[in-house]
């Protein structure tokens, strides 16, 4: 019995074993040998750049078929065994076109991956007269690079010869009248269909002259770059902008290529408002003939001089003409200069002194007005006035009185002291009977005591 089941365990365990060894197997050969890492490599540096027309021709209907009308075919290839240098997963490919750089990707739309032809190769169709500048792949295996094994060019591909402006200035904004601007514009060949290139390049420009570029021949999706300047009006302050428009044109064999209209704006700092004044500083000096008889205090008397001088001055932005003063009491009167510029000065005087009259005498002062004048633009300028006033001694009017000020608000100096102050002697005088009389009656008293004793 013990036989017997020792056999029966060793069996199981046999069977178990069995049941472990196919499960392995079956593993293996549902999941298969390990897949090889991927990575990433580029293009035969060789191979780039280059158009499909430039390269070897092969319009395979395996991969991407052709000839087409205005399409190009590529054909990359991963070079060996696909068991040691794997397969494409995907491509990456880089295109120079009229209209900028272009990326498209392996496998999508007119494109895709074939891996039963020996080796690992795929195609992609794109627009006819692009240029290959350079791909990447990831690739399952040990490969170091992949190659553009030749391409199909497009049948009679369609003629499109175009150019491209673009145009910008500097500064452009903030500008006032008198400032350069400098413009810029980039004419490119966008041409398709064609590798001959456009001649005779130039730019013209609805406000700026004298345009000059630096090429004036550029082949397929090359640029050049032309500038001109322009220098800022009035007018265009005005405005408050400069809109101007520019247009390139160049020649294809002999067709005129014209390129599209580019228009840029600059804009402009409005001018300051104009300012337009004139102001006056009038000043009075009287030749008084008490001058050796009295203090020259500055008051006339009857049969003075008084002589009067101005200083004008152009407190505006503008220049000022015909400049002069208006004093009808004084008279004429003439200035060194009639043209001022912003901030400038003259200096005038009246050409006869003023004499004080019996009137002036009675109204105890001579109060007199003046305004500095002056045309800009066909129109007159008128200042503030400004008033001197001259008191006059003797007369009704008593600055001690009256107060200091005049009426026109400019104070006056006080008349000094020329003689003995009065209310000095009178309150002396007082002082003295007033002692006076206290010693009369002081002695008055002793003498009354004396008699009662």
């Amino acid at each position: 019995m013990s036989r017997t089941s020792t056999r029966r365990r060793w069996g199981g365990a046999y069977a178990r074993l069995a049941a472990l060894a196919l499960l392995a197997g079956a593993l293996l050969l549902a999941g298969g040998s390990p897949a090889s890492a991927a990575s990433t490599i580029n293009i035969n540096p060789g191979n780039v750049p280059t158009t499909a027309a430039n390269f070897t021709q092969d319009c395979d209907p395996n991969l991407g078929g052709g000839p087409f009308a205005n399409e190009d075919v590529w054909v990359f290839n991963l070079p060996g065994n696909q068991d040691t240098t794997g397969v494409f997963q995907t491509i990456t490919a880089t295109f120079s076109t009229p209209t900028g750089d272009v990326t498209r990707t392996i496998p999508g739309p007119d494109s895709a991956i074939v891996n039963n032809l020996g080796t690992s190769k795929a195609w992609i169709r794109v627009p006819a007269g692009w240029t290959l500048t350079g791909a990447t792949a990831v690739i399952s295996g040990t490969a170091d690079f992949f190659v553009l094994t030749h391409t199909c060019a497009a049948s009679n591909p369609r003629v499109n010869p175009k150019l491209h402006l673009t145009k910008t200035g500097s500064p452009a904004t903030g500008v006032k009248a008198g400032d350069v601007v400098t413009y810029t514009y980039t004419v490119t060949n966008q041409s398709t269909g064609t590798t001959d290139p456009i001649t005779n390049i130039t730019v013209t420009d609805n406000v700026v002259t004298g345009i000059t570029c630096e090429d004036t021949s550029l082949a397929q999706g090359e640029s050049t770059t032309c500038t001109g300047t322009y220098t800022v009006k009035s007018s265009d302050v005005k405005n408050g902008k400069i809109v101007n428009t520019a247009q390139a044109s160049g020649l294809f064999l002999q067709q005129t290529v014209p390129s599209n209209q580019a228009t840029f704006t600059v804009t402009t700092k409005p001018a300051p408002p104009k300012q337009v004044s004139l102001s006056i500083d009038k000043k009075a000096r009287v030749d008084s003939d008490c001058r050796d008889k009295c203090a020259n205090d500055g008051y006339a008397a009857k049969g003075d001089k008084i002589f009067y001088t101005y200083r004008v001055t152009n407190t505006g932005t503008v220049t000022i003409t015909d400049v002069g003063v208006d004093d009808p009491k004084a008279g004429e009167v003439v200035c060194n200069s009639t043209t001022l510029a912003r901030g400038t000065s003259t200096d005038c005087h009246a050409v006869e002194p003023y004499v004080v009259t019996k009137a002036d005498v009675k109204a105890g002062k001579v109060v007199n007005t003046a305004r500095a004048t002056g045309r800009y633009d066909g129109r007159s300028v008128v200042s503030d006035p400004d008033t001197v006033t001259v008191c006059i001694r003797g007369g009704k009017y008593d600055h001690r009185h009256d107060g200091k000020h005049d009426k026109d608000g400019k104070h006056h100096k006080e008349l000094p002291v020329t003689g003995d102050d009065s209310s000095v002697a009178l309150s002396l005088g007082g002082g003295l009977l007033a002692a006076g009389g206290l010693l009369i009656g002081a002695s008055r008293i002793r003498r009354k005591a004396g008699v009662q004793a």
